[in-house]
């Protein structure tokens, strides 16, 4: 079995990229501290972890050598199983940051250009690697190696189908398990064990939310200990994992036969507005237009604009590219969107599923409630 999960020509072909990027910016290194960006640019499944328990946890690409990681001692057995060859550990008593000078000197990189991800760096660490190298000249390079990762390669379209598929599982089951008097946590356990049996590998990484309540229950609130009861609307939000790609779903169900008419009425207009957001998805088309099509339905219902954005990409990292109003972003075949189209006045309904551009039109990844859902 291989150690990585896409091939070294893979690897080579998006190092290749990254650089021309990387010329194009004037960079004579990349210093790239977004635990994604790292597993996308070496394979290095360990960096989630490395990058929240280690003071530094980077990759260093210049723009001729080879490139370099740069992790804890602890993650050795980890970094043996990534595409960069002699990966530097450190124990935890040295400094990181005399790591990361010596990686620079190696390359002859001590007084020059280099790209930093300034909005993946904490002020300490942006600060100690300014001090530590204070001949080089800092350029933010934010969005670098994301901008490469938005042509999806064939590979990393099969990842994303299964990251759906996995998704969609875990939907089902959890549209199956609400019902009067259970608890969140038990829906949301019950969703997880449906997801790994499918397939899913990587731990914490997914997520899976569950909220509920007369209202919607409180979006973004991590209590799970009040039992759902009849009349309210139960809010289920997904994003399944394959090696690290992540797909989105989400949808509200009522627990009830008879909801009210302000719930009908609302989520007729979440759906119209998915429906229309996805009929314009296309290549060629700009992210801000999937926007404005969704938005005709909510400004003819409401007399204003939408308040928020109608979803976004999905995969290594999400929401890189957000259908937003007046974005500019052209979407090409292989990107994956999350059409995400929700309200949370007067109640909180929303109508969410994964599509991915095609060469000629989209592809539909997961399915969407376009139907209200009463249990």
């Amino acid at each position: 079995m291989s150690r990585l999960v896409f091939s070294n020509q893979e690897l080579e072909d998006r190092l290749s990229r990254i650089r021309e990027q990387m010329v194009n910016k004037g960079l004579d290194a990349l210093l790239l501290t977004r635990p994604q960006n790292i597993y996308y640019a070496s394979g290095f499944k360990a960096s989630h972890f490395a990058s929240q328990f280690s003071e530094l946890h980077a990759m260093v690409i210049p723009r001729e050598g080879e490139p370099r990681i740069m992790t804890r001692a602890l993650e050795k057995e980890m970094a043996r199983m990534q595409w960069t060859k002699d990966p530097k550990l450190y124990m935890d008593h040295e400094d990181p940051y005399q790591i990361l000078v010596r990686i620079l000197q190696e390359s002859g990189n001590l007084a020059t250009r280099i790209g930093i991800e300034e909005r993946f760096l904490t002020v300490r660490q942006f600060t100690r690697i300014r001090q530590s190298l204070p001949h080089a000249q800092f350029l933010d390079a934010t969005g670098l190696v994301e901008s490469v990762a938005a042509n999806p390669s064939k590979a990393e379209s099969e990842c994303l189908r299964s990251a759906a598929r996995i998704t969609h599982i875990g939907f089902q089951k959890g549209i199956e398990e609400v019902r009067e008097g259970v608890y969140p946590f038990e829906v949301i356990g019950e969703i997880h064990h449906a997801m790994y049996q499918e397939g899913q590998s990587d731990f914490d990484l997914s997520l899976v939310c569950v909220w509920s309540g007369q209202r919607g229950g409180r979006m973004h609130d991590t209590s799970t200990t009040e039992r759902i009861k009849k009349g309210d609307i139960v809010t289920i939000e997904i994003w399944g994992v394959h090696h690290q790609y992540k797909v989105g779903a989400q949808g509200s169900i009522y627990v009830g036969d008879h909801p009210p008419r302000n719930v009908i009425e609302t989520y007729t207009m979440v759906a119209d507005m998915f429906v229309k957001a996805r009929e314009a998805v296309r290549p060629g088309a700009m992210a801000g237009e999937i926007y404005d099509a969704a938005n005709t339905v909510y400004r003819a219902a409401r007399g204003v604009d939408y308040y928020r954005r109608v979803g976004g990409s999905m995969g290594l990292t999400v929401f890189t590219i957000d259908l937003i109003k007046g974005r500019h972003d052209i979407l090409k075949p292989g990107i994956s969107l999350l059409i995400q189209t929700l309200v949370d006045d007067p109640v909180l309904i929303t109508c969410a599923s994964t599509v991915m551009v095609t060469e000629d039109g989209m592809e539909e990844l997961t399915h969407p409630l376009l139907q209200l859902k009463m249990v």
